[in-house]
């Protein structure tokens, strides 16, 4: 027995064939219109105490800079990491990872946690495959270290621009770092 096989007819799609009588017997379900529903409040942390008794704490709201995050374009990657391209025209500011610096589900890092990156170094520390979690961590780690000095540099430059001076303030204030400069002797 050969089975012979019509073209499909234009419209029809990729539906499975019915009968009529199957069609007739079938109850035709009408989608109802789902109302919009309203966005939750926002998530409360809860803390246990020794007590057993549990109280809700709201979570701290993520520390911002956009003049910092803009300084980023044009400038040298500083994670270096083994697949960068050396493309300044591509370097953005990368945020750190780790639940330890604040990073959890739907919550990004500290803009005072970044570091000038390119685009391949920002995949690798966020996405690669071919690295291990530590292997990540050192690598924006290390890139970090040169952030803080680049933001020292900048923040005790008489020359830099205010705002980027500003920024550059912002984000040691949040690190506890002081600039060039403004270290006490001891």
């Amino acid at each position: 027995m050969t089975l012979t096989r019509k073209p499909m007819k234009r419209g029809t799609g990729f539906k499975r064939p019915t009968s009529r009588a199957r069609v007739q017997n079938d109850v035709q379900i009408i989608p109802e219109i789902i109302p919009a529903v309203p966005r939750p409040a926002p998530r409360r942390a809860v803390l246990a105490d020794c007590s057993g008794m549990a109280t809700s704490v709201p979570k701290h709201p993520r520390a911002e800079n956009a003049h910092l995050l803009r300084m980023a374009r044009g400038k040298p990657c500083l994670i270096r990491s083994p697949i960068c391209n050396y493309d300044a025209e591509t370097t953005v500011a990368c945020h750190g990872g780790g639940v330890e610096n604040g990073k959890g589900m739907a919550c990004k890092v500290s803009d005072a946690l970044t570091c000038w990156g390119c685009s391949a170094c920002n995949h690798y520390t966020d996405a690669y495959a071919g690295a291990t979690k530590a292997q990540k961590r050192a690598a924006f780690m290390l890139g970090h270290l040169a952030q803080v000095c680049e933001w020292r540099a900048i923040a005790g430059s008489a020359a830099a621009d205010p705002k980027d001076i500003a920024a550059a303030r912002w984000a040691l204030a949040h690190l506890n770092a002081t600039p060039v400069g403004h270290m006490e002797t001891l």
